[in-house]
């Protein structure tokens, strides 16, 4: 007697993969589509007339400035997420013990029980005028009077999202040095490479796929954010979110759904060349094969 028959690959996968062209491809798809339809300012809503206006417009009033701008931050707080993270994970996995890998891992959790708000407000009482930061730098008698680029700057901004989306960097990496296999490290010791030659030539080759997915999470998150920005950067500062978000409050839907198209045409490109340089896949892959 045959025991009940097993459901075969192809319809477990169907669940999910129509949860993912639902919830995923349907929405983006419509996204581009809209960006090339036109809108109508007397109706104040979208006509399906085919037209490059929405793109267009993106060069008009220092938009494609603040692309670029937001390009850049991204770029430098991946950066700086992966320098402060790849030793923060290479300590968690390979220099502390079971118990003090759990307390690091929590510290670093930890403050996502908050709210992005919460975290953002906190460095502003870190940064201000009569922050914490200004204070211990003027009773130590490093500055005379507070620091005004502390706050509402650039660099408060990247301070912010730094703090916030550490976590994204420091998880992949953990999880791609749990993937090395131990005893590589141990046979170029035995060799007499030192700990510089052993990272390089071949922790650092090794987690590529790792460094690479974090980068692309830190990269994805601060393009999409707007709390670090408007709460540590000043009135002028502005990011694409923000700018998306004061396209749809005149419901110019058409030059919203271009910017983001352009932003989505940058993350996959950036999703494709890592997976083809660095196998961004094999992350994901089932070692026992």
């Amino acid at each position: 007697m045959t025991g009940p028959r097993l459901p075969t690959s192809s319809v477990l996968m169907t669940p999910p993969l129509l949860a993912i062209l639902a919830f995923g491809l349907a929405p983006l798809t419509i996204v581009v589509v809209w960006s090339f339809w036109s809108w109508d300012p007397l109706t104040y809503w979208i006509k399906p007339d085919l037209s490059l206006a929405g793109y267009a417009a993106i060069l008009e009033a220092g938009r494609w400035t603040v692309i670029v701008s937001t390009l850049v931050k991204a770029l430098g707080t991946a950066l700086l997420c992966l320098l402060i993270a790849y030793p923060t994970a290479y300590a968690v996995h390979f220099l502390a013990g079971r118990r003090l890998s759990i307390i690091l891992l929590a510290l670093i959790t930890i403050p996502f029980f908050t709210s992005y708000l919460i975290r953002s407000f906190s460095w502003r009482l870190v940064l201000g005028r009569t922050g914490v930061l200004n204070t211990w730098l003027q009773d130590w008698g490093i500055t005379h009077a507070p620091l005004e680029w502390l706050l509402f700057s650039n660099f408060a901004v990247v301070v912010g999202l730094v703090a916030s989306y550490l976590p994204f960097a420091t998880f992949p990496l953990l999880l791609s040095m749990r993937r090395v296999d131990p005893t590589f490290l141990a046979a170029a010791q035995d060799l007499g490479a030192g700990f510089w030659k052993s990272l390089t030539s071949i922790l650092l080759p090794l987690t590529m796929s790792g460094i690479f997915a974090g980068f692309l999470f830190v990269f994805v998150m601060v393009v999409g954010s707007s709390t670090e920005v408007q709460m540590l950067g000043g009135a002028g500062a502005s990011i694409v979110s923000v700018m998306i978000n004061d396209v749809m409050r005149v419901a110019n839907y058409p030059l919203a759904f271009a910017i983001s198209t352009i932003v989505l045409v940058v993350i996959f490109g950036l999703v494709l060349i890592g997976n083809r340089i660095f196998g961004l896949a094999s992350l994901f892959e089932d070692q026992s094969q």
